[in-house]
């Protein structure tokens, strides 16, 4: 629909801004009924596609008897939907309303030849403020040292191995293969057991100390979180919901059983589901929301040879993903990563492997 900008402006100026919790904005005001009347063609040939009648296709209803079979207040409906479409850009625009998501459009007042209300209500990018004193966090929050694997976390690890290995004789009671070198070269590159016994302790302490470096990340983001102060937009807080929720279904088809089975199995409804991991995702919205304000104020961006390097191997395993969304996802995911090392006080770039 042809509009003209500045006629836009000039009914965008009388809607009426309110600042509302959860950092949404709400906008009230009406429009003149005759900017609403050049929509109306629009209005009931969109109609006409969902009216069906006797002798007729669809789609090919005469537009008098749609009108008759409508009424003029859904002609009248429809055309002021249509009209909020290309209004509300210049809305939010006239109102330097940094909006995200999609608007919540109600008409509230809707009668012929009369100007039509309307009242939007749209979520904005939230402002958020951090406390300087975040960069000193890392020199509160010590790392704890990594007690070494022990002999027996060593030889129970091995005894796990062992009995993965197990067959069953003519009698069927299960053999355990003894711990030899022969057995060590069968599960791997080991030249004899003294060298997969040296691999495991490796690994369990190498692993001890990646959770110790977690358990410490854990109480410095929980340390920031702190110091920030920011209206988390609800529509945020469901889009992190909804993550959860997908990763939820995806643990459970891995059991063999459909999410409307295991909400049976647990007595629980998907609503009180949702409920319970609200507040998770409120803090995970929240977390997002200031790493994203401390790459900006860092300048801290991901490193681009990397994103391709990650793009590459993504798509090969998810070819129909769409490519736009994925390199956001990458992006977001190692400019998170940087961050979080300056947090730690760690802020030595990343180097492209091989």
């Amino acid at each position: 629909m042809d509009n003209s900008s500045g006629r836009f402006a000039s009914i965008a100026k009388n809607f009426k801004l309110s600042n509302l919790p959860e950092s949404e904005v709400e906008l009230i005001g009406e429009v003149p009924y005759e900017e609403i009347v050049p929509y109306r063609e629009a209005a009931l040939a969109h109609l006409s596609e969902h009216v069906e009648l006797p002798g007729f296709r669809p789609g090919k209803v005469p537009k008098d008897m749609v009108l008759k079979k409508v009424g003029e207040i859904a002609v009248l409906e429809e055309a002021a939907e249509l009209f909020v479409k290309d209004f509300y850009p210049e809305l939010v625009m006239e109102h330097k309303v940094e909006a995200v998501g999609r608007p919540d459009i109600r008409i509230t007042k809707l009668v012929p030849e009369n100007p039509v209300g309307f009242t939007v209500r749209a979520t904005i990018y939230p402002t958020v403020s951090i406390d300087k004193a975040w960069k000193e966090l890392h020199t509160t929050i010590a790392q704890e040292t990594a007690v070494p694997a022990t002999d027996e976390e060593v030889d129970k690890t091995l005894e796990d191995v062992r009995k993965s290995r197990a067959t069953k004789n003519e009698d069927g009671s299960e053999v355990v293969p003894e711990l030899t070198d022969e057995f060590a070269k069968s599960i791997g590159a080991f030249e004899n057991a003294k060298a997969l016994k040296t691999q495991i302790r490796k690994g369990i302490t190498e692993e001890k100390e990646r959770r110790t470096r977690e358990v410490r990340r854990g109480k410095l983001i929980e340390a920031l979180l702190t110091k920030v102060a920011v209206a988390v937009p609800r529509l945020f807080i469901e889009s992190e919901l909804e993550k959860i929720m997908a990763q939820m279904r995806e643990d459970v088809s891995r059991f063999g059983m459909t999410f409307e089975q295991y909400l049976e199995r647990v007595q629980k409804t998907e609503e009180s589901v949702r409920n319970e991991f609200r507040e998770q995702a409120a803090k995970r919205a929240k977390l997002q929301l200031t790493l994203n304000k401390l790459a900006e104020e860092e300048k801290v961006e991901a490193d681009q040879a990397l994103v391709e390097q990650e793009m590459k191997h993504a798509l090969e395993h998810f070819p129909d993903a769409k490519p736009e969304l994925v390199r956001i996802h990458i992006e977001t995911v190692m400019r998170n990563e940087k961050v979080l090392k300056i947090l730690e006080g760690d802020s030595a770039e990343e180097k492209p492997t091989a």
